[in-house]
């Protein structure tokens, strides 16, 4: 499945081409799903860090890898933008020829225009609610589309769910153990298992900031999964550092 935010037709056509030719070796590559939070609750810097962080996640792309992209939900009627796409494995990994180099130079090309529309400065001065567990439940169904890839999750947010069923604006309002095991009973709970998260952007200072982190950590962990330490912080400057340790 293709979402195409706003790219020309010739970019249509490399990209639609790309994965609809034989001949690729069984190196499949990486899955990366990225969680776009732009609203208000961040500041420009904070935004700013995250599109560096992106940018910089972009370049590092191989052949074989796949790339979604997921404007943070915001609870309402209108549909979250996203974007998602595969560069097809190579013939020899490690080794691109030069059609494959210039296929995996324009993938990256084009994956940054729709990180420039999902940055839309504009955009964010419309978002009235932030639907974290919703973006969750998107990027789930993504993780289960990786097949055979290793999947990271990176939530570019600062983690505080603001939808009338839930708000994190104060310590009070977070939901406790008892919430999260009832949504567990009642299979509520995206299933994250074998994904790998990465969370920038997070308030790791304040007492709020922990209890949100102390939330996250449960409610992760009863998807499947878990967040490293080092892997919920508020900034990450260098994006080789987008990942988890092996068997972690």
């Amino acid at each position: 499945m293709k979402r195409l935010l706003s790219v020309t037709a010739a970019a249509i056509v490399i990209i639609g081409c790309d994965s609809a030719v034989g001949g690729e070796s069984s190196y499949q590559g990486h899955s990366y799903i990225v969680g776009i939070d732009i609203s208000g609750s961040r500041t420009r810097a904070e935004l700013d860090e995250s599109r560096h962080l992106l940018d910089g996640l972009i370049d590092r792309l191989q052949a074989g890898d796949h790339l979604t992209l997921i404007e943070v939900y915001q609870g309402g009627r209108e549909p979250a933008r996203q974007w998602t796409d595969s560069i097809r494995s190579p013939r020899k990994p490690g080794q691109l020829t030069a059609s494959e180099q210039r296929r995996l130079d324009d993938f990256k090309q084009i994956a940054r225009m729709q990180t420039s529309i999902l940055f839309d400065s504009a955009r964010a001065r419309e978002i009235h609610a932030t639907d974290i567990f919703g973006t969750l439940s998107r990027a789930a169904d993504y993780a289960k589309a990786s097949r055979n890839r290793g999947t990271t999750l990176l939530l570019l947010s600062d983690m505080m769910n603001e939808t009338p069923d839930v708000t994190m604006t104060t310590r009070e309002e977070i939901p406790g153990d008892a919430w999260i095991r009832r949504l567990a009973a009642e299979k509520r709970i995206p299933q994250l298992r074998g994904v790998c998260v990465v969370i920038a952007g997070a308030d790791v200072s304040s007492a709020r900031g922990a209890a949100i982190r102390d939330f996250w950590d449960k409610y992760f962990e009863a998807a499947g999964t878990r967040v490293a330490p080092d892997n919920y912080r508020n900034m990450i400057s260098d994006p080789s550092e987008i990942g988890c340790p092996s068997g972690s």
